[in-house]
């Protein structure tokens, strides 16, 4: 049977348009029971997991029904001897690494908003936080993954093993894929220890030359600290920090004798180029700073008017901060992955140039850039996604045989899809 449909549909809205009715399916089969229905009867969904990066894609062409999946939120198997581990979509990114700790272990994704995102959620946007130069992306750190499709057949692709490798690997469709193409109701990780200590050092500068330098000579040395980002005046002013300079920090891990060498050798990174101060963050103020790094731009203190990442090389990162000149935008730079992190305040009559103009720039030095953020009205005219070129006759052919309904996510993915 079908779960039964709840109220408050409104806050499911997206874009300033909600759905007519909200289901919660309680298992992996009321999901696929729910999407043979809403498939029957031509209604149209959005997977909903923690709601807290609905914000991006264009607005839904259609939208009947938010399938809202906070009730699977189970934890399927977990082997802490294999470092692997099996749940439900809908467990909370907190709750998954609150079991894991327990174990000594964590998942390495740090996304926006843990106690709300979802497992199933981060994995359908496809992209983490500042962990990502050391752990990877999502995606690296899957091993199985079971899908719902849109009449209600359940596939599965990898297993619960990290070496498993037959076959070809489905999951990679659906991670990033924002559920155009079905609805992830489990998935299987590899696991990382905990580091033994930590240790972050947070550097301040006069300029964006100085503290760009730094970072790349911390990329381009003999230590890989766990994150390593870069970030502006104002940014560093909505983080509540005193100092509202240009800012370097570096997230160190390990055991004692190897975590006194990497914060010997980013020190000297980081006065090599002139800081106004380096200093090793207590363990508090450390943990407090790099959850406002991932939370930035998603939060209600840090929540831009509009937003953009952008995608390059490492070593054009300065490049295109420097070449940006937009007083108006905020920047968050992970060099060591290329990211930059663009945030405008101001709904103002340029903001549609000045997100299109960050684009350019970003094509310009052979990158990307998916405007995260947006308002609706510059949604009609503004293409969030950027153009995808030849690979979206294979993403439309792809939705057309596995959704040839278009049951899931209508209108939200690149081209329209």
């Amino acid at each position: 049977m079908t779960p039964r449909p709840s109220e408050n549909a409104a806050r499911y809205a997206i874009d300033g348009i909600a759905p007519a009715r909200v289901i919660r399916p309680t298992s992996v089969g009321n999901l696929r029971e729910t999407l043979t229905a809403l498939s029957s009867e031509g209604s149209k969904a959005i997977v909903w997991g923690g709601g807290t990066r609905m914000a991006l894609g264009n607005p839904p062409a259609a939208y009947d029904v938010a399938l809202d999946l906070a009730g699977l939120d189970r934890v399927v198997a977990h082997n802490p001897g294999d470092l692997t581990i099996t749940v439900e979509a809908g467990i909370t990114i907190a709750a998954l690494q609150a079991v894991l700790a327990q174990h000594g272990q964590f998942l390495a994704i740090d996304p926006p908003l843990p106690e709300r995102a979802t497992v199933g959620g981060t994995l359908a946007v496809g992209t983490s936080g500042p962990l990502k130069w050391q752990y990877g992306n999502p995606r690296d750190l899957v091993i199985g993954m079971s899908i719902a499709q849109p009449d209600g057949t359940l596939t599965k692709s990898g297993g619960q093993v990290v070496k498993n490798v037959s076959g070809y690997d489905m999951a990679r469709l659906h991670i990033g894929g924002m559920g155009t193409l079905g609805v992830i109701a489990q998935a299987s990780f590899k696991l990382a220890p905990l580091p033994v200590r930590e240790a972050t050092l947070l550097a301040r500068y006069e300029n964006a030359s100085q503290a760009l330098d730094a970072a790349l000579d911390i990329f381009r040395g003999h230590v890989i600290p766990s994150a390593l980002a870069v970030f502006d005046p104002a940014s560093a002013k909505r983080l509540a920090l005193p100092n509202a300079s240009w800012h370097i920090a570096a997230r160190l891990g390990g055991r004692a004798l190897s975590l006194e060498r990497q914060v010997k050798e980013c020190n000297a990174a980081c006065k090599a180029h002139t800081p106004s101060s380096v200093e090793a963050l207590d363990d508090a103020a450390a943990k407090s700073l790099w959850r406002k790094l991932a939370d930035f731009g998603w939060d209600d203190a840090t929540r831009p008017v509009a937003s953009a990442r952008v995608s390059l090389l490492p070593g054009k990162v300065k490049e295109f901060v420097a070449a940006l000149g937009d007083p108006d935008c905020g920047t968050v730079s992970h060099p060591a992955h290329g990211t930059i992190l663009l945030n405008w305040y101001a709904e103002s009559a340029g903001l549609a140039d000045s997100l299109t103009g960050a684009r350019a720039l970003a094509q310009r030095l052979g990158g990307i850039a998916v405007f995260e953020q947006c308002p609706p009205s510059l949604k009609k005219t503004l293409d969030v996604w950027g153009g995808v070129g030849e690979t979206l006759a294979i993403m439309r052919r792809m939705k057309e045989q596995y959704d040839p309904s278009g049951t899931l996510n209508p209108g939200r993915f690149a081209g329209g899809i």
